[in-house]
C-alpha cells in the first residue's frame, strides 16, 4: 500500500490522479478489514506460530547443515522465525510487496545462507504454522508474501 501510494503521490504531483488509480485504491481499501483482522490474528496467535515452526524445524533437522544445533542458533532461529512473521504479516497487511522485497526478504536471503540453511525451508515451516493456527481465509491472504519470499530465496540458492 504505501508503495503504491507512492506510485499514486508521485504520478499525480501537479495533475489528478487517473481512475486506474483511484481503482487501485479503491481495491486496496476494499480488503483492509480482512488484512487488519488477519495481522491482529498472527499478533495475537504469535506466540504458538513460533513454537509450532520451531518445532518443525526440530523435526526436520536434516536441512540445517551442521551437524548439531547449539542453543545459540535456536536463539537465532527464534527471532529470525519471529521477524519473518512480523514482516510479512506487516507486508500482508499493507498489501506491499516491494517493501517487504527491500526490507526484508533480500535480508533473509543472507540470513538463511548464513545460518546455512538450504533453500527456502525455514519460511515454509512459519508457513505451514500459520496453517494450523489461523483460519484458512488468514492463511490464503498470507500466502502471496511467504510465496514471494521462497521464491525469492530459491532463486538465489539456484
Amino acid at each position: 500500500m504505501i508503495t503504491q501510494l507512492e506510485a499514486l503521490v508521485d504520478g499525480a504531483e501537479g495533475s489528478y490522479a487517473t481512475v486506474q488509480d483511484i481503482r487501485n485504491l479503491e481495491h486496496i481499501m476494499s480488503s483492509w478489514p480482512e488484512r487488519k483482522d488477519t495481522y491482529l490474528a498472527v499478533q495475537e496467535k504469535e506466540q504458538s506460530i513460533i513454537d509450532r515452526a520451531m518445532e518443525f524445524l526440530h523435526e526436520n533437522q536434516s536441512f540445517v547443515e551442521a551437524k548439531s544445533v547449539d542453543s545459540l542458533m535456536v536463539d537465532r532461529c527464534r527471532r529470525d522465525i519471529t521477524f519473518t512473521l512480523r514482516s510479512y504479516a506487516l507486508g500482508m497487511l499493507l498489501q506491499d510487496e516491494e517493501m517487504l522485497k527491500d526490507r526484508v526478504i533480500y535480508w533473509q536471503k543472507n540470513i538463511l545462507q548464513a545460518m546455512g540453511l538450504q533453500n527456502n525451508q525455514g519460511v515454509k515451516m512459519v508457513y505451514k504454522a500459520i496453517c494450523l493456527e489461523l483460519t484458512a481465509e488468514q492463511a490464503n491472504l498470507l500466502k502471496p508474501y511467504f510465496k514471494l519470499g521462497q521464491d525469492m530465496i530459491m532463486s538465489s540458492s539456484n
